[in-house]
């Protein structure tokens, strides 16, 4: 009887030291905080219309689309990257349903869509639409340039003009920022009215 006893401490020892060797922590939250990816972040995809394709130039739609991510990096927004495609520039046509999977495989919660087009009546037209996890849309901003002789100037007009509508979103839903990088590129206006 003091045999099978002994034996039986032993094994519980055996078993609660190899739990302990192995390391794993007893906190659930410190568990699944590895295995996630980060999400909260915004997925960035930018297309290009086919009358942009028929009127402009590819490098200006790439160079209008960079331009905008940069600036949404350097206020802070937390752009999240597709391990694979990094972020999506294409000129082909797809299902909102189709670039939010893309989002939540890329660990975003938010769905940014630059689209870039070249109406008839305007030099270059920008829309940027932002979408939560389910599909449904949270605002849309818009900028064009329709006048003047000479569209040369239009793509950094039109981008400045997109950036100061995007201002409003950004820190706020659609548009959230990293708090690490956040406070190390801008002062927010909270900060600012905060008492030293």
């Amino acid at each position: 009887m003091m045999r099978r006893g002994f034996s039986l401490v032993a094994i519980l020892l055996c078993l609660a030291s190899a739990v302990q060797a192995q390391g794993k922590p007893t906190d659930p939250s410190a568990a699944t905080s590895d295995a996630k990816p980060v999400s909260g972040g915004v997925y960035y995809v930018a297309f290009r219309t086919s009358a942009h394709i028929a009127r402009s130039a590819p490098e200006i739609f790439h160079a209008v689309s960079q331009d905008l991510l940069d600036h949404l990096k350097s206020k802070g927004v937390l752009i999240v990257a597709d391990p694979e495609r990094g972020f999506l520039e294409t000129s082909d046509q797809m299902s909102t349903e189709s670039m939010l999977r893309l989002a939540k495989l890329a660990g975003a919660s938010f769905l940014l869509l630059v689209t870039i087009d070249r109406p008839a009546a305007a030099w270059i037209k920008i829309t940027v639409q932002s979408f939560d996890e389910s599909g449904k849309q949270l605002w849309e901003e818009n900028a064009d340039k329709k006048s003047g002789l000479n569209g040369k100037s239009a793509p950094h007009d039109v981008g400045e003009k997109i950036k100061s509508k995007l201002a409003a979103h950004i820190g706020k839903e659609g548009l959230p920022t990293d708090p690490a990088r956040s406070v190390s590129t801008f002062t927010s206006p909270e900060a600012a009215t905060k008492p030293k």
